[in-house]
């Protein structure tokens, strides 16, 4: 399976008539074209209704998105560990799937900060700054950015079918994927990503 998102929005506080609400806003890519998961493999299974269970492949792409305002939101765009039931049992126009996936950390342990500090390697605190962080006020965010998390969160994705070449046990369609934004390794909220795209899969 190769899966191309075409399109991403992201979830933030818009204000509108002295209230704000959260909803979707239209972002920029700024990762070049390298986000696209290709070579997904996986088994099926038939009960009656299509399952799909992925098990390998190039399944996860680092991931940039700029906000109107210019803010960037990095991501691990990814379907590890899908699990995607069928609305059917088998494969033709109109057929749908969807299920959750695990979306990793966007940096590993072994990543470090500007500071030096790391999830499994590096410092343990800033060390130009340990008066800070003895309790004092701030200390809640300096905890934070000193103790490095490697978060795995869930995320959804939805596929439809709707072309299919039965000579070649070829699909193709669209989908629609939602997952949460890197958090720094612990140190920020994340924010809610909507993915819409293509794909194309061999059945075999």
């Amino acid at each position: 399976m190769c899966i191309e998102p075409k399109a991403w929005a992201v979830e933030a506080d818009v204000g509108s008539r002295g209230s704000t609400e959260k909803k979707f806003v239209n972002s920029k890519v700024m990762t070049r074209q390298t986000y696209t998961l290709d070579g997904i493999a996986g088994s099926l299974s038939n009960n009656g209704k299509i399952t799909f269970s992925e098990e390998e492949g190039i399944d996860y792409a680092a991931t940039t998105v700029q906000l109107p305002g210019g803010e960037r939101v990095p991501f691990l765009f990814t379907v590890k560990n899908l699990v995607a039931q069928g609305t059917g049992g088998s494969f033709k126009p109109g057929f749908q799937m969807g299920g959750s996936f695990k979306t990793p950390s966007y940096r590993t342990g072994l990543f470090l900060d500007p500071k030096g500090r790391g999830g499994t390697t590096g410092y343990d605190m800033a060390q130009a700054l340990p008066g800070t962080q003895g309790g004092v006020e701030g200390g809640d965010e300096m905890f934070k950015e000193n103790n490095k998390t490697f978060d795995v969160t869930d995320g959804k994705i939805e596929f439809e079918v709707n072309k299919v070449n039965e000579a070649n046990g070829e699909i193709g369609g669209v989908f629609v994927a939602t997952q949460l934004s890197d958090t720094d390794m612990g140190s920020k909220v994340p924010k809610k990503i909507l993915s819409k795209g293509i794909f194309f899969a061999h059945v075999e």
